[in-house]
């Protein structure tokens, strides 16, 4: 029986401090159409998620809602920490709501973490709940050991592979297609229209002013003051 009770309590200390509860099973394809956020909230979990959202995701933050995909609400309470050897015994307890644009909750999820020496642990909260929610929308995109490779995230403004289109969308043309059998040669000094008249419109527009990109599927094709000045 002694046997049993040690192991039961070592056991329990070696559970993290930290912990996240997903508030949902099925992820909700709505998730994966989501590329800018508004973030809710005057607490310490929002003010840290906000400082940070693009560093720990693929995500870009709105200054209001008019100008973002969804809604993400943080909640924060304080409750009494289960750690026994704790020297402060306080934790967080960080909540988020994604919310649509007509009203409807369509992720959440929690996440609580030990209040440190000189910290409330929100932010650290905060933080797990946006890698759970980044996991969700961008299955494709690993965090690795020392964060979020800003590299691997897709274009802020390209559909993801799950999104339909919608009647509207459908409606419109598409990109127009190069004649077939006719020989795809960018050179140096061609204007965008030549291009376009080549290669058809580009998947992706990139304006940056002086610079601009049209992006391909298998190409890349850069622009200055209006002639091609790269080919990639």
């Amino acid at each position: 029986m002694k046997k049993i009770s040690l192991l039961l309590v070592l056991a329990f200390l070696c559970l993290p401090r930290g912990a996240f509860t997903g508030g949902k099973r099925t992820v909700d394809p709505r998730v994966r159409d989501v590329r800018i956020i508004f973030i809710k909230g005057n607490n310490e979990a929002a003010v840290k998620a906000r400082e940070n959202l693009s560093r720990w995701t693929c995500f870009r933050l709105a200054n209001n809602p008019s100008q973002a995909d969804a809604t993400l609400d943080f909640s924060q309470q304080q409750s009494v920490s289960g750690a026994i050897f704790s020297a402060n015994r306080e934790r967080s307890i960080v909540s988020a709501e994604l919310t649509a644009k007509d009203g409807n909750v369509f992720w959440s999820g929690s996440a609580s973490e030990d209040a440190g020496l000189i910290n409330t642990g929100a932010g650290s909260a905060a933080r797990r709940v946006l890698y759970h929610l980044q996991a969700d929308a961008f299955p494709e995109v690993k965090i690795g050991f020392r964060g979020l490779d800003q590299a691997g995230c897709p274009e802020a403004n390209a559909p993801t592979a799950e999104a339909p289109r919608t009647a509207a969308a459908a409606a419109l043309p598409g990109p127009s297609a190069p004649p077939v059998g006719e020989t795809k040669e960018i050179k140096l000094g061609m204007t965008t229209a030549q291009v376009e008249k080549i290669l058809g419109g580009p998947a992706t527009k990139v304006d940056l002013g002086a610079k601009v990109l049209y992006k391909y599927r298998d190409m890349t094709t850069e622009f200055h003051d209006g002639q091609v000045t790269d080919v990639r």
